[in-house]
Formats: C-alpha cells, sequence, structure tokens
C-alpha cells in the first residue's frame, strides 16, 4: 500500500510541474514548478464532474498539456537502454509512441487520487548547471510521513526546462521502469512489449 500511495503521489507532483512548462521563466526550474504547481491546484478543484466524468477530462488535460512538456523521446530511449542498438527506426517510433500513450494514462490515473496533500517546493541553494537542474519538493499529509522528491530536469536545444526523471524517497523511477522494460524486451521482444504498453494506455 505505501508503495502504491507513493507511487500515485509522485506521478501527481511529476503532473503538477509539467502542466504548463511556459507558465514561468525557463531558465529557473524552482520558479516554474512552484508557479505551475500552485496553479494546478486551482485548476483541478474546478472540476465539477462524475468519477468516470473526470477520469476522461484529466487524460484530455494530460494529453494536451502535460504530454507535450515531458521529454519523452530522451525518456523512451533512456528506457530502452541496452535494446536501442537493435531496434529499428520503425520499432523506436512505436515505442515512443508507446510510451507517450501509457504515460497519458497513467498520468490521467494518478490525478483521480489527489486528495488534497500539500506540496512544499524546496527552494534550490545554487543554480543549475550544464543543461541539467534538480529540485526538491515535499509531500505533506498529516498522520503520514513526509515524502521527499527530487526532480531531475534538462534544458533542450530551445532552452525549454523538461523533466526526465524523479527521485522519491531515493529511488530514481527511470531506473526502476527501464529495469522492468530492457527485462521483458529481453523475454519477449520489441514489438510485444509496444503491444503492452499500448494495452495499459
Amino acid at each position: 500500500m505505501r508503495a502504491q500511495t507513493l507511487f500515485s503521489l509522485v506521478i501527481f507532483v511529476f503532473a503538477l510541474f509539467v502542466g504548463q512548462a511556459n507558465a514561468a521563466e525557463q531558465d529557473k526550474p524552482y520558479t516554474l514548478l512552484k508557479e505551475v504547481g500552485e496553479q494546478l491546484f486551482i485548476d483541478i478543484a474546478k472540476i465539477d464532474a462524475t468519477e468516470a466524468q473526470k477520469k476522461a477530462l484529466l487524460r484530455e488535460v494530460v494529453k494536451q498539456q502535460l504530454i507535450p512538456h515531458i521529454d519523452i523521446k530522451f525518456v523512451s530511449f533512456k528506457l530502452l537502454g541496452k535494446h536501442i542498438r537493435d531496434v529499428n527506426k520503425e520499432q523506436a517510433l512505436s515505442f515512443i509512441d508507446a510510451v507517450e500513450s501509457y504515460l497519458t494514462t497513467t498520468y490521467a490515473t494518478a490525478l483521480m487520487s489527489y486528495n488534497g496533500q500539500e506540496v512544499r517546493f524546496i527552494a534550490p541553494n545554487a543554480q543549475s548547471t550544464n543543461g541539467y537542474a534538480s529540485v526538491k519538493t515535499e509531500i505533506v499529509e498529516p498522520g503520514k510521513p513526509t515524502i521527499d522528491i527530487v526532480f531531475k530536469l534538462r534544458q533542450d536545444k530551445s532552452g525549454q526546462w523538461r523533466v526526465y526523471d524523479l527521485v522519491a524517497e531515493g529511488i530514481s523511477l527511470l531506473d526502476a521502469k527501464q529495469k522492468e522494460i530492457i527485462t521483458r524486451i529481453s523475454e519477449v521482444g520489441i514489438d510485444k512489449v509496444n503491444e503492452e504498453l499500448l494495452a495499459k494506455g
């Protein structure tokens, strides 16, 4: 239960950050995270719909507002790991599409779990360097341990900051998912993994 709750909250805060990547100065990941997070809390509170309708609305929000600001291609290639050398262009493009579909549904589902947790944004002690940055947040809920989350960001050629990983309580979600994907590709092949991801999406 603890792991499931942690994953849902991590994905929720991830969505808070990437929702409107142009809402704050691109050279300040902390400012971007804080301003977008606070605004999205307000936007979510405005949704008044049945559970089924809400999930559909959130999926559309994710598709239109979140996915364009996640470095899907970078994340996808990282997930492929050693298998990146063995896939052809068509398979690679299919994998990127499958990852996007999977993440869209995952984020929409996780957003359904929000029930008023407080998210604190910790101002960094140092500026970002070499096109990479880390931003720390804390999820606080009465009666439960505080959850520490560190966002990993990279700056693309246009200067836009995009999230590529989250470290929750010392565990990299990208690394964990990479191990799962690499093992599964070794077992059934890239085409089958693409099918499985699309089915989950």
